[in-house]
């Protein structure tokens, strides 16, 4: 998948006043609601948005009760669940640990091996190029991004996505949405395939 990053200086935990090399944060496209997710997997199986809303809703539970009765929850390829606990107060030997002062602290989740790989194989790496900009500007209407992108066109022919993602400000997903909407309109005409893929200007027949 594509993601913004940006470059942020440590922080120097020792206070020596040497200076610490930059680190690579990814800069978030926003959040991806449950809404999202839902509507994003009925496009690509065959299943009613009520049915994959109450299967998530199933998970959500069961997983729960799992992770409530003492279990590590396998989900497979995502990896693996666990639960922590905490004392609410400092214990030194057994014999002052009561049941009352042991809580619930957090959940964990330990992702698999093959999980890591399908998202490195996906992600694509893009450098902010103005840090105190906002660089996914979701705000433009897509009457105004669809003139945008004509205007791109008319000079260089041709788009990809990363470029229109460029242009307009949105994410991945949401430059696809568009892309692919103006497809079903007739806008645009897709070509090339996988990493080729590219998009020109559909000739009125």
């Amino acid at each position: 998948m594509s993601a913004f990053y940006d470059l942020y200086e440590t922080p120097d935990p020792n206070d020596t006043g040497e200076k610490q090399p930059l680190h690579a944060r990814i800069v978030p496209s926003g959040t991806y609601s449950k809404k999202d997710f839902i509507e994003r997997v009925s496009r690509h199986q065959p299943f009613p948005h009520n049915i994959i809303e109450g299967v998530l809703g199933a998970v959500v539970d069961e997983l729960a009760e799992a992770l409530a009765d003492g279990y590590i929850v396998e989900l497979g390829e995502l990896g693996h669940f666990s639960i922590s606990l905490k004392c609410t107060h400092k214990v030194m030997t057994k014999k002052e640990i009561r049941a009352e002062s042991i809580r619930f602290d957090n959940v964990h989740l330990r992702t698999s091996k093959e999980f890591k790989k399908k998202i490195k194989r996906e992600i694509e790496l893009e450098r902010v190029e103005n840090s105190n900009e906002k660089t996914h500007n979701a705000k433009i209407s897509i009457e105004d991004r669809l003139q945008m992108l004509q205007e791109f066109l008319k000079k260089n022919g041709g788009i990809t996505r990363i470029e229109y993602s460029r242009l307009t400000g949105l994410p991945r997903l949401k430059a696809i949405d568009d892309l692919n909407t103006f497809i079903k309109e007739g806008t645009l005409r897709k070509r090339g395939a996988g990493r080729t893929v590219f998009y020109v200007w559909k000739q009125k027949e």
